[in-house]
C-alpha cells in the first residue's frame, strides 16, 4: 500500500494535489482530533446546565464550540434553527429537541439555552 510520501504528486496539478491533501487531512487527522477531543457538553452535569439556564446571554450564537460537535452530514438541523430562528428554539430553549437528537445527538441538551438570536 502506498503512503503519501511514497507518491511523487508533483506532477499533478496544483488544485488536485489541494483536494487530496484536504481529503487526507479530513478523513484521518481531523476525524481522530475530534473523536478524540473531549466537549463540556458531551455530558452537561446538572450543576452546569443549572448555572447556564437562567442567564440571558449564556450562549453567543456564531461565538460557542457547540457546532463543532456536529458531524458534517448533521449541520441541516444546526443550520434550521440557528440561521432560520427555530420558534422551538425560540418557545422552548435552545437547543430544540430535533437540534439536540438529530444534531447533538445527546437529548440532554435539549433546551438547556434560551435562545437569543
Amino acid at each position: 500500500m502506498y503512503t503519501c510520501s511514497m507518491l511523487d504528486m508533483s506532477s499533478l496539478p496544483e488544485d488536485v494535489q489541494w483536494y487530496i491533501w484536504r481529503i487526507y487531512v479530513r478523513e484521518h487527522l481531523t476525524r481522530d482530533l475530534i473523536n478524540s477531543y473531549e466537549f463540556i457538553w458531551n455530558e452537561p452535569s446538572d450543576r452546569l446546565k443549572s448555572l447556564i439556564s437562567s442567564d440571558k446571554g449564556a450562549i453567543q450564537h456564531g461565538a460557542h464550540e457547540l457546532a463543532d460537535m456536529i458531524d458534517d452530514q448533521d449541520m441541516w438541523a444546526y443550520h434550521t434553527c440557528v440561521r432560520g430562528k427555530c420558534e422551538n428554539c425560540t418557545q422552548y430553549g435552545f437547543p430544540c429537541m430535533n437540534l439536540a437528537n438529530y444534531g447533538f445527538r445527546n437529548d440532554k441538551l435539549t433546551a438547556v439555552f434560551q435562545a437569543n438570536f
